[in-house]
């Protein structure tokens, strides 16, 4: 579409320059196309730099650590080296390092602020049954997903997604 448009910019120039008799209205449309295509442009800049500043606020809610279960111990790891299968304890205060089914409640209830998700202001108490079928990411109520704070109880569960492919990746992926 720009290359089309500074064609007919070049093109109308052209025009005006062999066709003298307009004056200076003649060159009126190149200089309007030129200053579309230039506003198109500062445009595009200012939506690139909000993208960047929305995905880089997104990575910001990933924590750095979790506490894992491996060969048979309880270890804090980075974040960025879980996989699917691995059981994550979760502890009021943390923030949930991937999409994790909980399994197992250590406290009578689970609660989840998952307001960076889905905007809910109230916070989602997480269960551990099966789900018949959840098209929604508010329906799944026996997943904690990924930047979501724990705000109330204790639990281990599963990593069912990590990184791009947990509901936040499918968002910044998105942006």
């Amino acid at each position: 579409m720009v290359i089309i448009l500074l064609i007919a910019a070049g093109i109308s120039t052209i025009i005006a320059v062999i066709d003298n008799e307009e004056g200076l209205l003649g060159y009126v449309e190149p200089l309007v196309i030129l200053l579309i295509l230039f506003a198109n442009a500062v445009v595009g800049v200012w939506q690139e730099s909000n993208a960047e500043a929305a995905l880089k606020a997104l990575k910001e809610l990933q924590p750095e650590k979790a506490n894992v279960l491996r060969n048979g111990s309880l270890q804090e790891i980075d974040s960025i080296n879980l996989v699917p299968g691995d059981i994550v304890y979760l502890n009021v205060g943390d923030t949930v390092p991937a999409d994790i089914r909980v399994c197992e409640l250590k406290t009578p209830t689970l609660r989840v602020s998952q307001a960076s998700l889905t905007g809910e202001t109230v916070d989602i108490q997480k269960i551990t049954d099966a789900l018949q079928k959840a098209e929604v990411v508010q329906d799944k109520i026996n997943i904690a997903f990924a930047t979501s704070l724990v705000a109330a109880g204790s639990a281990a569960g599963v990593v069912v997604e990590t990184g791009m492919k947990t509901e936040i990746g499918k968002v910044q992926s998105e942006v």
